[in-house]
């Protein structure tokens, strides 16, 4: 799929700019450079309404100057505005209150590595406008062959990115990486109700996509089964959360683990290391080295080697989101500051086999707003999915709400799934929950 990228013009504007930044004083910076190319291709009902090229390069500057820190971004890369701006950013992070926490990583953990994960897709320079015009109207046309489907708007959008580092403690490092989604979002008729949902697939190559004909099918399949959908009665109920909605779910509790939520005492999950925060059915890692992944890289955004990271361990809480800045705040050790690649191992079965173990629940197909406050764990969220009665799928439902707290909610996993949705960096397979708190009519 990959090719290697022998020269990176992100890596040699980054080091550019470092030199830059050296010869008017500056001993301490990283300069984070990004040049992209993407393209949008959308159908609505049968006709281009867009078809749109564009391209970017910006970099931003972190500044450590004299005890004062300052991020500052531009797009402009004439030479005569750079310079002008670099001169203003600097002059600028001087006005700042000093931050004595704030400091490039230590030489041990920078990252020095060019292309290391080889995520570019050859193909890429190939696609044309004409590929892409056909494959996005093949997408619509699937999408509206069922009468009841009213409108259906298809799109296809794409991104070759060229993301490089640079910093005075030694990081040297660049990845080039594209993108490619495919998809359709329909809305079909019932009544004086038009109900919609949508299926896309997204990757790192075009062969990866798939037919293009399959995925409409499967947007139009997921529309017409909304149709019908009411409330059911309130009660407790078994949940099992479709892997493509599970994400959603899991990145509520994610936000738990975020170093400046623990560091301004925002975070339900504060000092729980080593405790049980979940069912021993869950297991979450981050892998940014997962092969042809959406979250990965081999380095974060302080230019840190990027490294596996065990978040849960069968139930147990093993690590934070800590990046350089807040682990010295908060006097422990550095992982990294984001997500990359959510999996969630030792699952088996799909969502007709956790079905089929059901005999009366709710499988949540989405979540509509609602909100989660990572201090108390206390969440409220709209969902609409199918009812489940004896292991079999059934009626649609919609305006219903899940709510709990996700110190307590965690702990009642009962299944996850062996299906992990490969459309998103959240790699979350279905999930299966007992004694859910869902209210409706």
């Amino acid at each position: 799929m990959s090719q290697k990228v022998k020269n990176s013009k992100a890596l040699a504007l980054a080091d550019h700019v470092v030199d830059l930044l050296k010869k008017a004083g500056v001993h301490q910076c990283l300069v984070s450079a990004r040049l992209s190319r993407s393209v949008e291709t959308q159908v609505r009902d049968g006709k281009i309404e867009k078809l749109q090229e564009a391209q970017s390069s910006s970099v931003t500057v972190h500044l450590y100057v004299e005890g004062r820190y300052a991020a500052h971004s531009t797009s402009d890369l004439r030479p005569d505005e750079l310079y002008a701006f670099l001169r203003d950013a600097v002059a600028l992070t001087k006005m700042l209150d000093p931050d004595p926490d704030r400091s490039l990583p230590e030489a041990a953990l920078a990252a020095k590595s060019l292309d290391a994960l080889a995520l570019a897709d050859a193909a890429y320079i190939k696609v044309s406008a004409d590929d892409r015009k056909r494959m996005v109207l093949e997408v619509d046309a699937a999408s509206r062959k069922d009468k009841q489907v009213i409108s259906a708007t298809a799109n296809f959008s794409d991104d070759d990115a060229d993301w490089a580092i640079a910093a005075s403690n030694g990081t040297r490092a660049s990845q080039r990486s594209t993108t490619y989604s495919l998809g359709s979002e329909v809305t079909v008729g019932d009544g004086e109700k038009r109900p919609e949902d949508w299926w896309y697939v997204s990757g790192r190559s075009l062969a990866g996509l798939g037919n293009p004909a399959d995925i409409g099918n499967e947007a139009a399949r997921r529309a017409l089964l909304r149709v019908g959908a009411k409330k059911d009665p309130s009660g407790k109920l078994t949940l099992l959360v479709e892997n493509r909605a599970a994400g959603r779910l899991l990145s509520h509790w994610l936000q738990a683990l975020l170093g400046g939520n623990l560091q301004q005492k925002r975070s339900f999950l504060e000092g729980k290391i080593g405790a049980v925060v979940a069912s021993p059915l869950l297991t979450l890692r981050d892998e940014p080295g997962l092969l042809a992944g959406l979250g990965a890289r081999s380095f974060d955004r302080e230019g840190m080697v990027a490294r596996d990271l065990v978040l849960v361990e069968q139930g147990a809480l093993k690590n934070y989101f800590l990046d350089w800045y807040y682990a010295k705040k908060l006097k422990l050790s550095p992982t990294t500051g984001s997500l990359s690649n959510l999996t969630l191992p030792g699952g088996s079965g799909d969502v007709a086999k956790l079905a089929a173990g059901i005999d009366r629940g709710i499988l949540v197909t989405s979540f509509n707003g609602g909100n989660s406050n990572s201090l108390t764990g206390d969440f409220s969220l709209g969902i609409q999915g199918r009812r489940i009665e004896k292991g079999v799928l059934g009626g649609p439902l919609t305006e219903m709400n899940l709510t709990g707290n996700h110190t307590t909610f965690w702990q009642t996993l009962h299944a996850v799934g062996g299906d992990p949705y490969v459309h998103s960096s959240l790699r979350t397979p279905s999930l299966v929950f007992e004694g859910a708190a869902v209210a409706g009519s």
